[in-house]
């Protein structure tokens, strides 16, 4: 029976400096978002809306004389996001994917995966409805984008931890479908014989 081993040793350093980076791109980006938009719904209605549109709905609020934002400029920010955020995702995702074994334990990564396509989606589009939409859409920019940033630092936090753990599991697939005990194996590759036989049939192969 032939033997595929999983280990991915060789590219768990690229992950976690690929994960740290992550992580340092989110922290300045969130920086950014405060400063350009604010944690407050009148700065999100501002920003795209104009600054008359939100001094109608928070008279309050200093005036920072804004022009609405433009369906061109919205537009130009939604294409150059989706292609980035799009991207993005599916690396960072993929990579998760790559180093969790076979079986139940890939659907929490699974979920996660809709998860931040949800929210990078709900994000681009935020700013249409704000722009074009009830002022109350104002309300959810914040934690939309809270959202968002708080699925892809789950990914990249779960991939550190990855990262950090011993290369191999116990147990790994082999081709035909059977599970086979590393050790056992190496044994008999080095013309021991294996106290027991530790294949296990099982239902089929996994996908990798």
């Amino acid at each position: 029976m032939s033997f595929r081993l999983q280990d991915h040793a060789f590219f768990r350093p690229a992950v976690l400096v690929f994960s740290l980076f992550t992580l340092a791109q989110l922290i300045t980006g969130s920086i950014l978002y405060v400063e350009k938009i604010g944690l407050h719904p009148a700065g999100a209605l501002e920003f795209y809306a104009g600054s008359e549109k939100m001094l109608q709905e928070y008279p309050d609020r200093p005036d920072r004389f804004r022009n609405p934002a433009t369906f061109h400029g919205l537009l130009k920010t939604a294409v150059s996001h989706s292609l980035a955020y799009g991207l993005f995702a599916f690396l960072l995702l993929h990579l998760l994917r790559s180093l969790l074994p076979d079986g139940r334990a890939r659907k929490p990564a699974e979920w996660l995966g809709l998860l931040v396509y949800l929210f990078a989606f709900l994000d681009i589009l935020s700013g249409f409805l704000i722009a074009y939409g009830p002022s109350y859409m104002a309300y959810f920019r914040t934690p939309v984008f809270s959202a968002f940033v708080g699925s892809v630092s789950l990914c990249a936090l779960w991939l550190i931890v990855l990262s950090l753990q011993a290369s191999n599991s116990p147990y790994d697939w082999g081709s035909d479908g059977r599970r086979v005990d590393v050790a056992e194996h190496r044994k008999s590759e080095e013309g021991e014989s294996p106290k027991k036989s530790s294949t296990k049939q099982t239902s089929g192969a996994p996908s990798v």
